[in-house]
């Protein structure tokens, strides 16, 4: 809680923030307050208001604390069973499925969708009530809605991915609200034009999956509510995100003042370890590319401010959501990680206090050669910035008759994105528990749902915010969302189910499921 002092500190240095924003701009001629808030932001360095393509370009705040809470509306069996499709919140007038239904202020964060049919041949209309209950906001054909054919809804933020007759439909783009929220799916031919089953217990369920991922805030925050009409502002801003996630594999980061390089070519030995980079905070690393041939059998290891253990420790190929194997790899164009031509990269910002230690090690038989560059810049740390952990899961096989587990950490922080080089099957539920809540905040319907694809992993693409590349002849997948991010503030266990049989069962399926949790930890 800050104190008095604090408070009127920050309060004096806004009004002598906006005295010569007023000034300056009243002298150019263009004294306007939409100018003066935002060269007040500039200059004080305000969030961006949450619900708004600004925040999404808010990079920096990426490893500091949120006060949001995140959950997931979706449309797993409520019986624990293998039906994850056709189950909603409540149905309202015979055909109207109320997918979500909440309070604000808050914002959907992510959308994802599929259904049976081949595209077009379901046709519904989605539904979205924002802080009015009687009239949508959104009115929209749920397949035109994700293919580029609406304002605000272009791509890359939103889009089709995986089969051409049955693609997953996919969302980033922020929808705001302040006092309450409602999704409705409503389907437009009669009901004959839908493909539907019989779940467990003889019910008839439609065949349509659904997740939709949103954050609360707390109460009185300010939240920019969502319109189909942009100003230019917003126009500008949504252009420059595109351009942003357009160019994935280049650093998002841009050239900022300071910015700071540094590389290193190293010949490892047989089974040594090498330090790559060893520098002085208090700084924050915007890049780590490291250049190989072969990651398989290199493990990285980075160490926060002299910690006894390393945060990061994991081996090469995974951590940059690649498959540490001999296999020749995949291009990988995400956003944060990926690999392009030889080049492992990594933008997530890593900030530290005293000290950063980044090193090789290798469990090979020969000697490599591998160079490595780091972009880092000298900057006073935030309190409320965390260290960024990435911890390595690897079963083979998990024991059956529960589920394996993702990530186990007993800290505060925020859980930015997952890697898996094994998915194992796809059939596979995901649970998220913060803070030892006893019914998870987010519960999936699928390993391959949760990577925004749909009915299998065999599909692929590499987008900025998520991907399944084909490597070695087995699927690599990746999802992050940082901006985002799902906080926690003393713990969060992440499980997943392995494989899930309609007659036997969940977590039968035996083979190897690894991969890679990334987050932050204050």
């Amino acid at each position: 809680m800050s104190s008095f002092r604090e408070k009127r500190c920050h309060f004096d240095a806004i009004a002598a923030a906006a005295a010569l924003c007023i000034v300056t701009l009243a002298c150019a001629g263009r004294a306007d307050l939409t100018a003066i808030e935002q060269r007040l932001d500039e200059l004080l360095n305000v969030p961006p208001t949450p619900g708004s393509f600004a925040e999404l370009l808010d990079f920096r705040s990426i490893p500091r604390l949120k006060s949001w809470r995140t959950f997931q509306a979706s449309g797993y069996d409520r019986k624990g069973g293998f039906y994850d499709s056709g189950n909603f919140l409540r149905t309202e007038n015979g055909r109207r499925y109320v997918l979500m239904e909440t309070e604000g202020p808050g914002c959907i964060d992510r959308m994802w969708f599929t259904y049976k049919k081949p595209i077009g041949r379901e046709p519904y209309d989605l539904l979205v009530y924002i802080d009015e209950p009687n009239t949508p906001l959104i009115r929209a054909d749920l397949d035109r809605l994700f293919s580029g054919q609406y304002a605000r809804f272009f791509r890359p933020l939103a889009g089709l991915c995986g089969g051409k007759q049955q693609p997953a439909r996919f969302s980033y783009v922020p929808v705001g609200f302040r006092r309450s929220c409602k999704v409705v799916l409503v389907p437009r031919a009669p009901e004959q034009n839908y493909n539907y089953r019989v779940n467990s217990d003889g019910s008839k369920i439609p065949h349509i999956y659904y997740q939709i991922t949103y954050r609360k805030f707390e109460p009185h925050t300010p939240v920019k509510k969502f319109q189909w009409q942009m100003d230019a502002q917003d126009s500008k801003t949504l252009a420059k995100l595109r351009s942003v996630w357009l160019r994935a594999g280049a650093s998002p980061w841009g050239s900022p003042p300071g910015l700071k390089n540094d590389s290193a070519i190293v010949h490892l030995e047989p089974e040594q370890n090498e330090t790559l980079f060893d520098i002085a905070g208090p700084a924050v690393i915007y890049a780590l590319e490291i250049y190989l041939e072969n990651p398989q059998n290199l493990r990285l290891e980075i160490s926060w401010d002299n910690a006894s253990q390393p945060d990061v420790n994991t081996p090469i190929g995974p951590f940059f959501a690649c498959a540490d194997s001999d296999a020749p790899q995949s291009e990988v164009r995400g956003l944060w990680t990926g690999f392009l031509s030889g080049r492992y990269y990594c933008y997530l910002p890593m900030p530290f206090r005293k000290r950063a230690r980044i090193v090789i090690s290798s469990e090979k038989r020969r000697r490599i050669r591998l160079m490595a560059r780091l972009q880092y810049k000298s900057e006073l740390i935030d309190a409320e910035d965390g260290r960024l952990c990435a911890r390595r899961y690897d079963y083979a096989p998990p024991a059956p008759g529960r589920n394996y587990t993702v990530l186990d950490t007993k800290a505060c922080g925020s859980f930015i994105g997952l890697v898996m080089d094994n998915p194992g099957n796809m059939e596979g539920d995901d649970f998220f528990f913060v803070d030892d809540e006893k019914h998870p905040s987010i519960h999936g319907t699928g390993t391959e749902d949760f990577f925004n694809f749909a009915w299998g992993l065999s599909h692929t693409a590499s987008l900025p915010m998520h991907g399944i590349t084909i490597q070695g002849g087995s699927p690599v997948c990746y999802r992050f969302n940082p901006t985002a991010a799902l906080p926690f503030e003393r713990s969060l266990l992440v499980t997943w189910e392995h494989g899930h049989d309609v007659k036997k069962g969940p977590n039968l399926h035996a083979g190897r499921y690894s991969g890679v949790a990334f987050y932050y930890r204050q």
